[in-house]
């Protein structure tokens, strides 16, 4: 079974977890960690080392984290180093979680997290880009495509 934690910089990652569970529903497979002004690096480290050791038989931890190169992302890098027993990826956003989130439990954890990349990448475009592309103007009437 994959879990996921969602681990950002303040309130972000709560945000997130709200967002998704109105978009797919109460979700049992997603912890969420917070960094604040409050949290010493020793103290947040602590914090994600627990979630993660809350682990259970056969179940796969994938941490989402915000900006590569952060302290969240830098912690989380140091206890995969130390526990190397799940997997990171920075960057995240609402797509790449849903993608995630919705994958299902027949995927491989490599396949999923294959999948979130992608729909993270495919999910940023330049609109204006895309319009005129299209040939569009923002006084047509339109309906963008992929």
């Amino acid at each position: 079974m994959k879990h996921f934690l969602i681990a950002t910089h303040g309130e972000l990652s709560q945000a997130f977890i709200e967002t998704v569970e109105l978009i797919a529903g109460k979700q049992t497979n997603v912890s969420y960690f917070g960094m604040t002004k409050l949290k010493s690096g020793d103290m947040a480290k602590e914090e994600l080392k627990d979630i993660l050791n809350t682990k259970k038989e056969g179940e796969h931890f994938i941490v989402l984290t915000d900006v590569f190169g952060g302290s969240v992302t830098n912690l989380c890098t140091e206890l995969l180093l130390e526990m190397d027993d799940f997997d990171i990826i920075t960057g995240l956003n609402l797509p790449m979680i849903l993608t995630l989130i919705l994958a299902g439990e027949e995927k491989s954890v490599a396949d999923t997290i294959a999948e979130g990349i992608s729909a993270a990448q495919n999910g940023i475009i330049h609109i204006n880009n895309l319009l005129k592309s299209q040939k569009g103007s923002m006084s047509d009437d339109f309906t963008i495509t992929d």
